[in-house]
């Protein structure tokens, strides 16, 4: 099944991308964090559940603010490596949320606010994440996830590097291609660098992303597309998402109907 080669994808992958990410990388301090904070505006005392948690390095800092976190991911491996760096107060479990008997694990749980960083576009099913997701919010409970941008970071796209003389003057100039943009597709591609294998990306326009949450009840009321300044020069390619998102970042809350 395609869902067991990315569970063994993960799993295989799952030191490396601890050595690299540790407490939160670039991408993810520059870009993620920041706004992800913002949209869950966590309280002392609040209960939230990290989905696709990774090494824990969220749920770290969640719980450093004063959640109870709840964090779940399907790779065992990465389970191993987020308990062993984090306080025991974070309950860390092994759930796939493609698959309804997993999430049975999760049943009777009420949370204030739910997020998934940079993990939907790796799932090959989230029809079942959606369908459960009323069940896991409590009132007024917040959904916040982000993902490579489905416009510019994601599906059939290219990243362009084009550099012109004006004058004696070297200008340099970074933009994306893209194409099929309408077309739900995979693809294996590299989230790091030297990573052990190529995982998969799942990609969905955002009107099919976003319509399938509306489907099951939910609003969208913000919606983000940050992009790194214009001193961020760690790889060439970067400067491509100098004013052009790299991720999409959104919260969703609830219509709850008597």
């Amino acid at each position: 099944m395609l869902n067991d080669e990315v569970r063994h994808i993960w799993n295989t992958n799952a030191e490396f991308w601890d050595g690299r990410m540790g407490e939160g990388n670039s991408f993810h301090k520059t870009l993620l964090e920041p706004i992800q904070l913002k949209l869950l505006d966590i309280r002392p005392g609040q209960f939230i559940l990290d989905i696709a948690c990774g090494n824990g390095q969220f749920a770290r800092k969640m719980a450093s603010l004063g959640a109870n976190v709840t964090a779940i991911d399907f790779a065992d491996n990465f389970i191993q490596l987020a308990r062993a760096k984090s306080n025991p107060d974070i309950d860390f479990r092994v759930i796939d949320v493609t698959s309804e008997a997993d999430l049975v694990g999760l049943r009777g749980m009420s949370f204030d606010s739910i997020v998934c960083t940079m993990a939907i576009m790796d799932m090959a099913d989230i029809d079942t994440l959606i369908k459960h997701l009323p069940d896991l919010l409590g009132n007024d409970g917040r959904f916040v996830f982000s993902i490579t941008h489905p416009c510019f970071n994601s599906g059939e796209c290219t990243q362009v590097h084009e550099r012109e003389d004006l004058g004696g003057t070297l200008n340099n100039k970074y933009s994306v291609k893209m194409s099929n943009y309408l077309v739900p597709s995979k693809n294996l591609g590299l989230g790091m660098v030297g990573q052990p294998l190529a995982q998969y990306y799942f990609h969905r326009p955002v009107s099919l992303l976003l319509n399938s949450f509306f489907q099951a009840g939910f609003v969208l009321d913000a919606f983000e597309e940050p992009s790194f300044p214009d001193n961020h020069s760690e790889r060439i390619f970067d400067n491509v998402f100098i004013n052009m998102p790299p991720a999409l970042v959104c919260r969703l809350r609830l219509i709850r109907r008597n």
